[in-house]
């Protein structure tokens, strides 16, 4: 009777130790099959990147299957964004102006991958806001104060065509330029009073 509860022991350790192999087994698959899958949220594409190094393909919205623990999901925003930055230019008679400029712009899908790679995500800080203070600059020197107020407008339109153009070959497209602000020092708004 003792060798038989011996044996009967032995079939009951045998059977927990071979459960608890499967339920380990049945984790990491579960693990595993978590880690397969990646979700793109709305207004944004997903950059591929395989040990990182950043793959061409970008993946657009959606549910996409991946490789576990070797490819990473890197999101970028696609949607509009807007950055606002304050200026300090000098006009073409000397005056200095300060200016507050509000751009809405947003990364183009298609880019999306490039810019990840070559700019990273803080896409604002290294090339909008620099680009924008450069445009303000070259185009307020063309103009004296006075036509900077008389031709607001046109200036704007002039700064948003140049800021375009330093910003697309990186995929970004311009789709808003507005100038908030057009402010000159308190010597020239009083010249201004006593000449009206």
């Amino acid at each position: 009777f003792k060798m038989d509860m011996t044996n009967e022991e032995k079939n009951i350790v045998e059977i927990k130790s071979s459960t608890l192999v499967w339920i380990f087994i049945l984790c990491i698959l579960l693990i595993v099959a978590l880690n397969s899958f990646t979700t793109v949220q709305a207004g944004h594409s997903g950059v591929v990147t395989t040990f990182g190094k950043v793959s061409e393909k970008v993946l657009a919205e959606g549910l996409h299957f991946k490789i576990p623990f070797v490819q990473d999901i890197i999101l970028v925003d696609n949607r509009v964004q807007k950055a606002e930055s304050a200026c300090s230019a000098a006009s073409k008679d000397l005056q200095t102006v300060t200016s507050t400029i509000a751009v809405n712009y947003k990364v183009l899908n298609s880019y999306s991958a490039n810019v990840y790679k070559n700019i990273g995500l803080d896409y604002e800080a290294k090339i909008i806001t620099p680009a924008i203070q450069e445009c303000v600059k070259a185009v307020t020197a063309k103009f004296t104060a006075e036509e900077l107020i008389t031709n607001r407008q046109s200036i704007g339109d002039q700064m948003m065509e140049l800021l375009k153009e330093k910003v697309t070959e990186y995929g970004i497209e311009i789709q808003i330029f507005n100038i908030i602000a057009f402010d000159f020092t308190d010597e020239y708004n009083a010249a201004i009073e006593a000449k009206q």
